[in-house]
């Protein structure tokens, strides 16, 4: 287990990416250990993808795909524009609430900063905007997609704990519109600090309101359809994402005709990349964590806990930690498919709710999409507006507090993310 972890640990920090570094450390402890054939590489690595809910990881690739290429996402900006076109600052709002609502569409934090942020970061530079702080607000809009559902980090997270997928959707509304509130507020604040002219209010439009919105209401019927179709029972979340398929085609295709026939092969293609990038890490994820698994080290490390800690609240915060460190350091598959089977049993022991300690996982991996070195939706939106990671990285402070507010309310007033799955299951 030294070997195993040494060797990840070294290569991850020679600059190999964290899939192939899981996979090559579990493969020199297989072959430091005769007993284990290496037989159990490909067999561990086709286990973890031979499951009917890690399907539905392709399947909202493929719908996002089909939702940004179709028009969605511009047609979202343009509803979001109108309607908070009379706050000062309102640009900085549109940004981060079009990144909400195309959250509820694709599920993934990296296509919603790319979506959303083509369109945003432009007219943010356009309107006299801090390069630096529009690149840190797309980056951190964009970190809502995990918490938001459908969220495929709920997905792996759901899958690896055996807890309902559904039900972390549901819990997953209020930290998402907590924190998009947040990141409005820090929006805010920033026009007022560039002086009364900057992004000024217009007079709200009724017509222009209306008619952005009637164009907008196919692409927010698709998370009405996503939710409410797996709540009501009419399909699982792995056939809730191939209706998504479904509707995004039909309404690229024939409603807003953005995309034709010619297009969809492009659109399968990078899809199934995308798809080929997180499938490939659960699988070198899992047969690292089969490895922890089988040599004890989760219940090693429960017995040094419970050891130590004997509190709940400090459990919480101890998990905390923990989870930020994983965020800020490893992909968050990684992170869920490696740490998840080991501290879910601990939380369990402190009687923490299974949904609260997926959501509490989901917010803390998000966080961490803004926070260097890793930091994936950071590398994203700095990649679209042309600034360094060190110039916005200090432009995320702020945006930081936020957020790491929001996991503190989630964190010890658990009802906060429990009331509305306990609403939907009475």
């Amino acid at each position: 287990m030294i070997l195993l972890v040494l060797t990840m640990l070294v290569l991850i920090i020679i600059g190999m990416p964290v899939a192939f570094a899981l996979g090559v450390g579990a493969l020199g402890a297989l072959l430091a250990e005769p007993s284990l054939p290496i037989t159990l590489v490909p067999q561990r690595m086709f286990t973890a993808l031979d499951s009917w809910p890690i399907m539905a990881v392709p399947l909202f690739m493929l719908a996002g795909g089909l939702m940004d290429k179709g028009g969605m996402s511009r047609r979202i900006v343009e509803f979001a524009s109108a309607c908070l076109c009379f706050v000062r600052g309102s640009l900085g709002m549109v940004t981060v609430m079009a990144s909400m609502v195309f959250a509820g569409i694709s599920g993934s934090s990296t296509a919603d900063t790319a979506a959303v942020g083509s369109i945003m970061l432009p007219a943010m530079r356009s309107k006299g905007y801090d390069m630096r702080f529009a690149a840190a607000l797309q980056a951190a809009g964009g970190a809502i997609g995990p918490v938001i559902p459908p969220s495929i980090l709920m997905i792996v997270i759901g899958y690896v704990t055996g807890t309902s997928v559904a039900q972390l959707f549901l819990a997953g509304v209020v930290p998402g519109v907590l924190i998009g509130l947040g990141l409005m507020v820090i929006a805010y604040r920033q026009a007022l600090k560039e002086g009364p002219d900057f992004d000024a209010p217009v007079p709200f439009d009724v017509r222009r309101a209306l008619s952005t919105g009637v164009k907008a209401l196919p692409a927010l019927g698709l998370p009405v359809l996503v939710v409410f179709g797996i709540l009501g029972g009419v399909f699982t979340a792995t056939e809730a994402a191939a209706a998504a398929v479904v509707y995004g085609l039909a309404v690229g295709l024939f409603l807003y005709r953005e995309i034709g026939w010619r297009d969809l092969p492009s659109i399968t293609l990078e899809a199934a990349e995308r798809s080929c990038v997180v499938l490939f890490i659960a699988a070198a994820a899992m047969l690292f964590a089969w490895l922890l698994a089988a040599h004890q080290v989760p219940q090693a490390l429960g017995a040094l806990l419970q050891a130590h800690i004997s509190d709940r609240i400090l459990f919480l915060i101890f998990l905390n930690l923990v989870l930020l460190l994983l965020g800020m350091f490893l992909e968050s598959f990684s992170a869920v498919i490696v740490f998840v089977p080991i501290l879910f049993p601990l939380a369990l022991d402190f009687g923490i709710d299974p949904l609260h300690f997926g959501i509490l996982a989901t917010v803390n991996l998000a966080i961490g999409y803004i926070t260097p070195p890793y930091g994936a939706t950071l590398f994203v939106a700095c990649g679209i507006s042309e600034q360094s990671v060190r110039a916005v990285s200090a432009q995320v402070v702020p945006i930081l507090i936020a957020m790491l507010l929001v996991l503190v309310v989630v964190t010890y007033w658990p009802d906060t993310v429990l009331w509305l799955p306990r609403l939907a299951a009475q």
